[in-house]
């Protein structure tokens, strides 16, 4: 009798190890799954229209949600108005144009994650996966919390001087411009403009 006690809580305590292993998993798979259709997005509406965006604009800014939904959003992406988009884990996604200067398009992602572990991971993610292979595109990026633009790092073709660029972004500088919100249960976006 004793012996079988023994042996359900062992299989209780694999249990609860392989549910936390599985959602582990799951989390890492839907944040893979939402860095594919950013940079697919990225690359087929936004860069493929750049053109055509900052035509638009004619001096003031835009946001094109609206314009981007008739082109077909990703999967379990949604417009919530003519403003904002929320992608498949629930972020605010806000496209516009002329917004950070002339003939820029962009976007500032407001990570809306309830856990503060899986914000940081996407936010490490996306800028390893989607930003850095986009920095010869990417006219600037930068950190906007509570009214304050911070830690501006710059494309490849903007970068000189003393600036930040991401072509020498290293994984402690990802760690860094990700934890000093995230980390603060603080109300962030990363905004990204080509």
């Amino acid at each position: 009798m004793i012996e079988m006690l023994g042996v359900l809580a062992i299989v209780g305590i694999l249990s609860v190890g392989a549910i936390a292993g599985f959602q582990k998993a799951m989390r890492k798979h839907k944040i893979n799954k939402l860095t594919e259709q950013y940079t697919l997005f990225i690359q087929e509406y936004l860069l493929k229209y750049k053109g055509e965006w900052a035509r638009m604009h004619r001096n003031n800014g835009v946001y094109i949600a609206s314009y981007l939904e008739k082109l077909g959003l990703p999967a379990g992406w949604k417009r919530v108005n003519d403003t904002n988009i929320i992608d498949s884990m629930n972020n605010r996604f806000s496209p516009n144009t002329g917004y950070a200067g002339f003939s820029h398009v962009g976007f500032d992602l407001l990570i809306q994650v309830a856990e503060a572990n899986t914000q940081n991971e996407l936010c490490r993610q996306f800028i390893s996966n989607v930003i850095l292979p986009f920095k010869e595109d990417i006219y600037r990026m930068w950190l906007y919390q509570r009214s304050s633009s911070k830690l501006f790092w710059y494309g490849t073709p903007q970068c000189s001087g003393n600036r930040n660029c991401l072509s020498n972004m290293t994984f402690q500088d990802i760690e860094d411009f990700c934890s000093s919100c995230f980390a603060k249960d603080e109300n962030c976006s990363i905004a990204v403009y080509f």
